[in-house]
């Protein structure tokens, strides 16, 4: 039985329903505001409704928007207006409700009578989800208004400014560590999900190396990176010294297993109390009961994977010393890109004839997934060439991954922060040794071979530059549909691929087999003990295909910052619009 405790104690509490006795002020016909802060059972209550408010959730909108999936529409090709929302994870996002009722417990709960110690830890917690809030913002629009305490619509003045981007960062800063202060390094087995000292101190890490990097730090401003990395270190050694955190052994384990030591920060979810459908979008039409269309990877993503030595993708066909890239034209090796992947390849993509047995696949696909046209339901194929085996489990039925799906989503997790620290460090410079043994460790926990120079396939003695592309390279991988590398492209990777076109594939049956029913072509290629090797040309034909087929990227430098809508113009006058956006003035990075 997974411990997932403050979800059942918010409903035992609350009911199936609502929260409202407990949570709207403005209704205490059940529960008074007084009984609430003078109750530990009532508060932890109070607390949880917050994080079930706050926290992240699984979300495919973020592999759209950059180069892992296709997607991305407007945003990526230019296009937006003055008036439209990028969409997706830009999507407008002003979450005041839920800043409201964090801070109703902020000022509220010392006028109750619980011990210093459960109101402090409380108090932490809803610090962390505060700024987790704002730091969300502040990424999308840059400065935001800070608002800090409940504000009553009859005695305060509501027509508020925007605030700097770094009051901003500043006071995000403040929070996480005055929530870290008061948090425990581990909580008990039923409060596993809770916010830790560790996970505030890495959270804090991650703001500070994003308001480092170039979207926040055109000027390249050093003594940001030192700040970060600085607060990286901390969460490090925080986090595997006291927290217990450190790499799960099995890539493959971190998300079916869920409370590993790699986890840092989750959300938790409890079939039946809270599920997700996630899961079953991750599959085949057939096999999802009407889910579908979550993280279909991009040929780009599929073939950046490096080998399994950890060098650089690509096969020396000729013998000639030279690597050579794939050729969905070749007949040879060239052509054969899924063999002798980095060991995270197959758990993460599903390419056509990859072992995937999901539960429900007739008895003749033989545990194999089939992506050549015609060789799964015809209504919605994926639109890659590709599926993703991230976050699945094949085993559970459709109607399970559908309805009862309560995979925990990992928000952060200790490869992660790692790698923060390890782009800090590189950043900083003269640090070559420890960005090295991140990495390293990293591709060991992988499965990488470590080799005769013991590196991982990682080039030896590398410039500062590209020890910084290496850490960026490897948190592409290693990161691959944890919504980490749109974020990390909005930093500092969407400018340098104006004109770039993703891409996808298409497999066709060769012409002699066309006649044949999926059953009896799949039934006859299967008894073929080198279907996946040399005679995979025999059966299939691939072709390469842009996806961004009509317009390429071209992610505008105003893009970084998104503007305001108009309705928040109209609600409140003393708003500023961003720069870039309708004759706006508000300066994003002040």
């Amino acid at each position: 039985m997974k411990a997932k405790k403050y979800i059942p104690l918010l409903l035992i509490l609350c009911g199936l329903a609502s929260c409202t006795a407990v949570l709207d002020k403005d209704d205490l016909t059940a529960v008074s505001e007084q009984a609430t802060w003078d109750s530990e059972i009532l508060a932890t209550a109070f607390l949880d409704k917050c994080y079930l408010d706050n926290m992240p959730v699984f979300d495919g909108d973020y592999s759209e928007y950059c180069d892992e999936s296709n997607g991305g529409g407007d945003f990526i090709h230019g296009r937006l207006t003055a008036v439209a929302t990028a969409g997706g994870p830009l999507e407008e996002y002003w979450p005041y409700d839920k800043i409201y009722t964090l801070n109703v417990l902020l000022t509220s709960i010392d006028g109750g009578n619980l011990s210093e110690e459960v109101r402090n830890q409380i108090k932490a917690q809803a610090l962390f989800l505060r700024a987790y809030q704002y730091f969300q913002m502040v990424k999308i629009y840059g400065g935001v208004p800070l608002i800090l305490a409940p504000q009553d619509r009859y005695k305060d003045d509501l027509y508020v400014t925007r605030n700097s981007a770094k009051e901003c960062i500043d006071q995000i800063v403040k929070d996480l560590d005055e929530a870290a202060a008061s948090l425990p390094s581990v909580w008990g087995t039923e409060d596993f999900g809770r916010i830790t000292k560790g996970a505030a101190m890495a959270f804090k890490g991650r703001v500070l190396l994003t308001y480092a990097s170039e979207q926040f730090n055109p000027d390249g401003d050093r003594t940001r990176w030192e700040q970060a990395y600085q607060a990286c270190l901390a969460a490090k050694e925080e986090l595997s010294t006291n927290g217990g955190r450190a790499l799960h052994p099995v890539y493959d384990e971190i998300w079916t297993q869920e409370t590993t030591s790699e986890t840092v920060i989750t959300t938790r979810f409890l079939d039946p109390v809270r599920t997700h459908k996630f899961m079953a979008g991750l599959r085949p039409l057939e096999f999802s009961v009407g889910a579908v269309g979550n993280n279909q990877p991009s040929l780009d993503l599929a073939l950046a994977f490096p080998m399994a030595d950890g060098t650089a993708p690509g096969v020396d066909a000729n013998g000639d010393g030279v690597k050579e890239s794939f050729d969905p034209t070749a007949t040879d090796a060239r052509g054969l890109y899924w063999l002798n992947r980095d060991p995270r390849f197959y758990s993460i993509i599903v390419y056509n004839g990859a072992e995937y047995p999901l539960n429900g696949m007739p008895e003749w696909f033989q545990g194999c997934m089939y992506t050549y046209k015609g060789g799964e339901d015809t209504h919605s194929p994926t639109g890659t060439g590709f599926y993703s085996c991230k976050f699945s489990i094949p085993e559970k039925t459709a109607t399970e991954a559908k309805d009862h799906g309560d995979m925990d989503w990992i928000e952060m997790r200790y490869a992660e922060v790692l790698l923060n620290l390890a782009e800090c460090a590189a950043e900083v410079g003269n640090k070559d040794e420890e960005v090295y043994g991140i990495l390293k460790q990293i591709r060991e926990r992988a499965g990488i071979t470590p080799n005769a120079d013991g590196l991982y396939g990682l080039k030896d003695n590398m410039s500062q530059q590209e020890l910084i592309e290496a850490v960026l390279y490897e948190r592409r991988i290693e990161l691959a549909f944890e919504g980490k590398r749109f974020w990390d492209m909005r930093r500092k990777i969407f400018t340098d691929m104006k004109g770039y076109t993703r891409h996808r594939i298409e497999i066709q049956v060769q012409p002699e087999y066309a006649s044949m029913s999926r059953q009896e072509f799949i039934t006859m290629i299967k008894q073929d003990p080198e279907l996946m090797t040399k005679n995979y040309f025999k059966y299939f034909t691939t072709q390469i295909w842009n996806i961004d087929d009509l317009y390429q990227w071209d992610v505008k430098d105003n893009y970084y910052f998104q503007g305001l809508s108009r309705e928040h113009f109209e609600q409140n006058p003393k708003l500023q619009q961003t720069i870039g956006w309708e004759s706006g003035d508000f300066d994003p990075l002040q």
